[in-house]
C-alpha cells in the first residue's frame, strides 16, 4: 500500500469516527428529549395504573383522560425541561449558546423568509393530504384529535412552545451535530426523519419529514435556527385557526382562498429574504487552525457542501 492509499484510508477512518460521534451525540439528545417526556407523564400514568389496580375505575379513567387531553401541553413542558437541561450543561461549560445551539442573529429579510413561505407550505401539504385515502385521513384525524383541544393553554403550547422546543432539539442540536460530520443535506434529511418519527402516525410522519427538511435546509443556508422557529410558529398558528373553523363548506373554502392569497402575497413582500434562500451559495471561508471552517455569519458561508 502506497502513501497515498494510506492517506485515503486514514481520512475515511477519521470521517467514520466523526460520523459515529455525531450520531452518538444525536442519540443522546433524542434520548434526553424522550426521557423528559416519560418523566413528565410517568407520575400521572402510575397513579392511573394504581387506581385501576385498586378498582377505582372512574378515577383511573379521569387520569387517563388528563393524559390524552393534555398530551400536547405535557410534551411542551417536557421539551422546556429538555431545553433547560441543555442550557444548564452549556452554561456550566461556559460555551456561547448562540454558537453551540445556532441561536445566531439573522438580518430581517432572512429571518422572515421562512415565515413568509409557511402559508404556501401549509397549503401545499393540505392539498397533498386531500389526495390520500379516506381511511388514512380518518386514522390521522383520530390520532391528532387532542392537538389544540386544551383551550388557550393548548394553543400556546402548539403555536409558541412546541416550535421553539422542536426546532431547538431537532435542528439546533441534532441536525447541527450531524452536519459537522456529513453533508448538510443528508444531516437535514436524517434529523427530519427523526422529527417525523417522533410524531408517530404515518401521515404525520410524512408531512413532518417534509417540513423538517425544508426547515433544516433553511437553517443551514442562514446559519441560525431562528428562521425555522418563526416559520414553524406561523405554520402551527395556521393549523390552529383552521381547527377552530365551523364545519361549513363555504366558511372552509373562504378560509382556503384567503390562505392562498396570503401564500402568494407574503413571499412577494419578503422577496429579499426568499431570494437569499435560493441564490447560489458563496464559496466557504478559509479554514481556521484545526481544519474547521471559519465562523459562518448569516449568508457568508453555506455548510451544505462540507
Amino acid at each position: 500500500m502506497n502513501e497515498r492509499d494510506g492517506e485515503i484510508k486514514g481520512g475515511a477512518g477519521s470521517r467514520a469516527v466523526q460520523v459515529l460521534i455525531a450520531l452518538g451525540k444525536s442519540v443522546c439528545y433524542l434520548a434526553l428529549f424522550l426521557g423528559m417526556q416519560v418523566l413528565v407523564v410517568l407520575p400521572v400514568a402510575v397513579a392511573a395504573g394504581v387506581q385501576s389496580a385498586l378498582g377505582n375505575w372512574e378515577t383511573a379513567e379521569q387520569l387517563y383522560s388528563v393524559l390524552y387531553e393534555s398530551a400536547t401541553a405535557l410534551t411542551a413542558v417536557s421539551g422546556l425541561f429538555t431545553i433547560a437541561a441543555v442550557l444548564l450543561f452549556y452554561l456550566i461549560r461556559r460555551e456561547k449558546l448562540e454558537e453551540s445551539l445556532w441561536l445566531r442573529r439573522v438580518e430581517g429579510p432572512g429571518l422572515l423568509a421562512g415565515a413568509a413561505l409557511a402559508p404556501a407550505l401549509y397549503l401545499g401539504i393540505t392539498v397533498a393530504m386531500m389526495a390520500l385515502p379516506e381511511a388514512w385521513m380518518d386514522s390521522y384525524a383520530e390520532a391528532s384529535a387532542s392537538v389544540g383541544d386544551g383551550g388557550v393553554g393548548g394553543a400556546i403550547a402548539v403555536v409558541l412552545v412546541a416550535p421553539v422546543v422542536e426546532e431547538f432539539i431537532f435542528r439546533g442540536l441534532i441536525m447541527t451535530r450531524l452536519a459537522r460530520a456529513m453533508p448538510g443535506r443528508l444531516a437535514a434529511a436524517l434529523s427530519a426523519a427523526v422529527f417525523g418519527a417522533c410524531h408517530g402516525h404515518p401521515v404525520w410522519f410524512a408531512y413532518a419529514f417534509v417540513l423538517g427538511v425544508v426547515f433544516g435546509l433553511m437553517d443551514l443556508r442562514l446559519g441560525s435556527i431562528w428562521p425555522s422557529i418563526l416559520a414553524h410558529m406561523v405554520f402551527n398558528a395556521i393549523g390552529q385557526v383552521f381547527s377552530l373553523l365551523p364545519e361549513d363548506d363555504g366558511v372552509v373554502m373562504g378560509a382556503y382562498l384567503a390562505l392562498l392569497a396570503v401564500a402568494v402575497v407574503l413571499p412577494i413582500l419578503a422577496r429579499k429574504g426568499v431570494k437569499a434562500l435560493f441564490r447560489p451559495a458563496p464559496r466557504p471561508l478559509p479554514a481556521q487552525e484545526g481544519g474547521r471552517p471559519a465562523q459562518p455569519r448569516n449568508d457568508d458561508w453555506n455548510p451544505w457542501d462540507e
